[in-house]
Formats: structure tokens, C-alpha cells, sequence
């Protein structure tokens, strides 16, 4: 998807460098100018829709010729939308379409530091596996026999451990060892040199289940979110010709809620509320009442149309749990996404809607026989005026 990714990161670029680097603001921007971009597929559905739904009672006169005979059926329909010049595929072309496009856009905006701050993937992903190295440590996710196994007393002797632990002021000469020794497991992997059934392949699945998937997670490695541990990661990542600077240029903050953190849900909801708890309550919220629109446009335009309620709910729930699940920056820009989607379908709706385009047509249908009758009339004049002659 990075030939979609792309030129979003480059547009999302373009307004965090306008706004100050405020990724909030930068987000909301943006979600609206790709909404306004994808604008004319919209209306070609909107379109395509409001061509079925005029020829929706001749395909009910159809459906009662024909009764159980899908095949007549489906060939009677065919013809008649061949001739009504009405598209199978009309509708369902610019959906596929705006879902590459949200795709894109999605990986564009949790990706920030890649497609925004223009920082090297090969740091990014060193970045992500030494955040990785300090999730298992930091867990105790390895028991001391397997790292005994892997060679944790041979290791703190290490020159290159040693030398790790007396630039941190010897703060931790286990944890230096340990994160040596989980690089040089992935590195085995790398070069698919890991046995079945050995401590290396053990720690390998524990790194795995610990990876950061999410770039704005790095944002507590390498900007002193977690002190005790960042500097191991800032090495690495500046070993990959990273620049810390570039790291820390984009803004996280909106009203006070740190973006680059994850809302950790507990049931006492009142007693550990959390104020970033807010972007995932927006986020279901916002889905809910995108989603409720949509129900309602739907049965308008189609009454018969069945029930979605049981998918209308599930969708919010189902941004709930994630954005409950993942960094607030893609809660927010879930939260965002719907709020805009919803705002142009009720716009679209109301000066592109079936109704509406329908009866352009049909006034478009008026005037060109008004003007049939007009030059008939004036042929018939001019033959009278030619027979007076």
C-alpha cells in the first residue's frame, strides 16, 4: 500500500509542518481533504444508487413475472439496466476504491515518524525490535533458567556489554546483557539459524508476542517516556542513521491527552478513570452515530432494505475495544474519520441524494421534451407560414 501511503504521508507532511507539527489538528485537517478528494467517487455511487432506486418498481414488475426463475430474472434485469445505462458495478467500483484509499491513509497516519517526520524505515524497525528487547526484559516474559540457557552469566563479561553499562553510568549491566543476547537471537533468526526446540526459539516466540507494532509506541523509548532502559534503543536507533530531533518534532499532545499513549481500561470506571479514556469513548460514539446515519439514508432510499442493526452495533463496539487496545492517535483518527464520513453523507444525501438526483433527472426529462415540443410547434409554423406564401 505504500503507493497509496505515500502521497497521503506527503499531504499529512505538508499540514503538520503548517500547523506547527500538531498532529491532531494535522489529522483532522487531513481527514477532510481526503473525504473532500474522494468527494466525486461518492457522487458516482450516490448516482448509481439513485439510477436503481428509479427503476426499482419495474424490477419488482420483474420479480413478479418471473417469480422463481433467477436466471430469466437476472437476464430481464441485466437488459433492463443496459437500458437505463445504469452500471452492475456503478456502485461498488468507488467503494473498493475509497477502501484503498482509507488503507492508505490509515498506514499514513499511524505511521507518522515514516510517512510525516521522514524517518528512515530501517531505524524505525531497529527502534521497534529494541522496544520489543525492553518489553521482554521489562516483563520478566523469560524465566532465569532459559536465560541462563542463552548464555546470560558468559554475556555480562562481554566487552561490548561493559562498555554499554559504563556509558549508562553502570546502571544495569543484566539489562545490557540480556537485550545482547535477545539482538543476537534475532539475528539468528534473520539468518534462519535458530533449531527447533531450543531456548532460542522460545525467546524468539516471546519477542514476537512483546514487537511494537505501532510507530507512536516508540515515542516512550526514544523521547525519555521510559528512562531506565531508552538509551539502549536510542542507540540502535541512531546507528541506523536515525535522528533523534526528527523524533521529537511532532506534537503528540491534544488538550492534554498524550496521543502517543495506550488508555488502559479498567473496570473500576470511576475509581481509574483516565482522561485519555475520552478518545475511545469518542471513537465508539462517533462510530455509533455514523453508523446511525447511514441506517437512516439507507431505509430511506431503500425501505425494504433489511435490518442492520445487529453490524450498526457492532462496529462502534468493535472501535471501542481497539481503541481501548492501541496508541490514542488511532482512536482519534477513527473518531475523526467517522465524525467527517458522517458529516458528508448527510450532505451528500441532502444535495445528491436519490430523491434529489432523480428529480433532476426528471425535470432535465421535461424541459429536453418541452423543447421537442417547442421545434415541433415551430416546424409546424413555419410549414403554415410557407403554405400562406
Amino acid at each position: 500500500m505504500s503507493f497509496i501511503s505515500k502521497p497521503m504521508g506527503w499531504l499529512l507532511a505538508q499540514l503538520s509542518e503548517l500547523f506547527a507539527d500538531n498532529f491532531a489538528l494535522s489529522v483532522l485537517v487531513f481527514t477532510i481533504l481526503v473525504n473532500i478528494i474522494m468527494l466525486p467517487l461518492t457522487l458516482k455511487s450516490q448516482k448509481s444508487t439513485a439510477k436503481q432506486a428509479r427503476v426499482k418498481h419495474k424490477l419488482d414488475a420483474l420479480k413478479k413475472k418471473f417469480g422463481d426463475d433467477r436466471q430469466k430474472y437476472n437476464q430481464a434485469m441485466q437488459e433492463l439496466y443496459n437500458k437505463e445505462g445504469i452500471s452492475m458495478g456503478g456502485g461498488c467500483l468507488p467503494m473498493v476504491v475509497r477502501l484503498l484509499v482509507m488503507i492508505g491513509v490509515y498506514t499514513a497516519v499511524v505511521s507518522p515518524f515514516t510517512y510525516v517526520a521522514g524517518i528512515d524505515a530501517a531505524a524505525i524497525e531497529s527502534a521497534k525490535l529494541g522496544a520489543a528487547y525492553v518489553n521482554v526484559i521489562d516483563n520478566k516474559a523469560i524465566t532465569d533458567d532459559v536465560w541462563n540457557k542463552l548464555g546470560l552469566e558468559a554475556k555480562l563479561t562481554d566487552a561490548k556489554v561493559i562498555e554499554k553499562d559504563k556509558a549508562d553510568d553502570n546502571k544495569d549491566a543484566t539489562f545490557y546483557a540480556k537485550y545482547e543476547i535477545l539482538r543476537g537471537v534475532t539475528d539468528k533468526k534473520a539468518k534462519n539459524e535458530i533449531k527447533k526446540d531450543t531456548p532460542e526459539e522460545a525467546a524468539y516466540e516471546i519477542i514476537s508476542k512483546n514487537a511494537v507494532l505501532r510507530e507512536v509506541e516508540l515515542a516512550d523509548y526514544l523521547t525519555e517516556g521510559k528512562p531506565k532502559y531508552c538509551k539502549a534503543v536510542k542507540d540502535d536507533f541512531v546507528a541506523k542513521n536515525g535522528n533523534i530531533e526528527d523524533f521529537n518534532k511532532i506534537d503528540f499532545n491534544f488538550f492534554g491527552i498524550d496521543l502517543t499513549e495506550d488508555p488502559d481500561f479498567s473496570w473500576k470506571i470511576f475509581g481509574d478513570f483516565q482522561v485519555n479514556w475520552l478518545i475511545p469513548i469518542a471513537s465508539f460514539v462517533a462510530a455509533l452515530a455514523s453508523g446511525v446515519v447511514s441506517q437512516m439514508i439507507q431505509k430511506k432510499t431503500n425501505p425494504e432494505a433489511p435490518n442492520m442493526m445487529a453490524m450498526m452495533l457492532f462496529m462502534p463496539l468493535f472501535s471501542l475495544y481497539i481503541a481501548f487496545s492501541a496508541p490514542c492517535a488511532l482512536g482519534f483518527y477513527w473518531a475523526i474519520s467517522s465524525i467527517v464520513s458522517g458529516a458528508l453523507q448527510i450532505l451528500t444525501q441532502k444535495f445528491y441524494g436519490p430523491a434529489v438526483v432523480n428529480a433532476k433527472e426528471q425535470a432535465k426529462g421535461i424541459v429536453f421534451k418541452a423543447k421537442q415540443e417547442q421545434e415541433r410547434i415551430s416546424r409546424i409554423d413555419s410549414a403554415v407560414v410557407d403554405e400562406q406564401a
